[in-house]
């Protein structure tokens, strides 16, 4: 995710910045080994610079300057709003076009180093070449503007300790200075004090590339191991769209599962065992519902072995088991996400006409004798999803509310911060004395 990237490339950062002496920390036994240690921290540094780039023109549509526009000049066709951002990347664009060193390769990324500054360059440049994943274009379409902002202000953060970083290394042999050093650095000051008049919104660092979830093979794990493996299995298997038969399965296996392990909970949590009462009462009342619904598309058939494994391993469980905290946590999670998904397959069901819903048709009882006749039924297509109970609970009940998005940013952004304004201590105090 992008907020486990750009907290690597910040806190890395951090610790360059907070490196001195640089020509001491890079002693070799000759020039020309210091040289190609310089030569190294360049193609990292060129790997910053180019998601630096990236980054900054995936947000700069969505970002808008805080300072309130000059009135616009009458013999200009246009007043350009935003030149902070823009001139930030047209400065890393330049940084990126006219640096000679290549990018670091894959290998050399992925190779650790013995030399401490280096590492640190490396372990930043690889979370950089993360990152790019992260604000692929296809991927930015769903940032919001406050998000755009919370980039825009990291890459202004992550481009002025470059600028720093590259006045700090000047003296090492055949080093190159960053095209337009100057420009980028007051560029970047100037973007980080226009996003600083805003709000930025950290939950940016919850987007981006997710590796791919996959089950989990091989067999039963023992004890609870077992349902959170079928549990999590399940969950996987539910990308897949059921019918309305294995639905109505899948459906009362959380009921069953939710209504075993209340007992469980409530010797560690009893608001979470309240909480999992309340999703057992809403999985009856769904299940009740669905027997008005109807469907034959799809299939589900791995899901619903899934889910029966999960049934038949919680009810093995000896009753004096204790479930511990974390594992009671990772039940909540799984459900939490199975319950957003079945949501999903109920409103995609009605969308893509897989199901259809009973219905009661009038009719003329004729004199035949019989004391009971019995009510004709009709499957129709549903004209609305609101018009369905099953619906409707869903959205109400059972669907989760979002989660809370971030109201502070990490420390890893504070700590980027307090690095570029820090100072060296000056000579002949404590920190200086060998030793100490």
């Amino acid at each position: 995710m992008y907020g486990e990237d750009g907290a690597q490339m910040r806190t890395e950062l951090a610790a360059l910045l907070r490196q001195h002496r640089v020509m001491h920390r890079l002693a070799a036994d000759s020039s020309a080994e210091r040289a190609e240690v310089g030569q190294q921290i360049l193609r990292f540094r060129r790997t910053l610079v180019v998601w630096c780039a990236q980054a900054i023109r995936v947000a700069q549509p969505l970002t808008f300057p805080n300072i309130p526009p000059r009135p616009a000049d009458p013999f200009r066709a246009t007043n350009e709003r935003g030149a902070a951002l823009s001139e930030l990347a047209r400065a890393l664009e330049l940084a990126r076009d006219q640096a000679t060193t290549p990018a670091a390769s894959s290998t050399e990324i992925a190779t650790p180093s013995l030399h401490d500054a280096v590492e640190h360059w490396r372990l930043a440049a690889q979370a950089a070449a993360l990152a790019e994943h992260d604000t692929a274009p296809d991927l930015a379409v769903h940032l919001t503007a406050a998000q755009a902002r919370t980039i825009a202000g990291d890459v202004a953060a992550i481009s002025q300790a470059l600028v720093v970083l590259d006045r700090r290394y000047r003296n090492t042999p055949d080093w190159e200075s960053l095209a337009g050093c100057n420009r980028l650095g007051w560029a970047a000051l100037a973007t980080a004090l226009d996003v600083s008049l805003g709000q930025p919104d950290y939950s940016v660092d919850q987007t981006g590339w997710r590796p791919r979830v996959k089950p989990i093979r091989g067999p039963g794990k023992p004890g609870v191991l077992g349902v959170l493996q079928a549990e999590h299995n399940l969950l996987v298997r539910l990308k897949s769209f059921p019918n309305a038969m294995n639905l109505r399965l899948i459906v009362d296996s959380q009921r069953l599962l939710t209504s075993q392990l209340i007992p469980f909970a409530e010797r560690v949590d009893p608001h979470l065992a309240e909480k999992w009462r309340a999703r057992t009462a809403t999985y009856s009342r769904i299940q009740r519902e669905l027997r008005n619904v109807e469907g034959r598309l799809g299939n589900g058939a791995g899901a619903t072995a899934e889910a029966a494994n999960a049934v038949s391993r919680m009810k093995a469980l000896p009753s004096a088991t204790v479930i511990e905290p974390r594992m009671l946590g990772g039940f909540n999670t799984l459900f939490r996400r199975i319950d957003e998904r079945i949501s999903d397959v109920l409103e995609t069901g009605v969308e893509r006409g897989a199901f259809v819903q009973r219905v009661t048709v009038p009719r003329l009882v004729n004199c035949e004798g019989r004391l009971v006749h019995p009510v004709r039924e009709r499957f129709v297509p549903v004209g609305r999803a609101a018009d369905l109970d099953v619906i409707r609970t869903a959205r109400e009940q059972l669907r989760p509310q979002a989660e809370r998005a971030a109201a502070s940013p990490d420390a890893s952004r504070a700590d980027l911060h307090a690095a570029l304004i820090h100072r060296p201590p000056e000579k002949g105090t404590q920190s200086d004395v060998p030793g100490l």
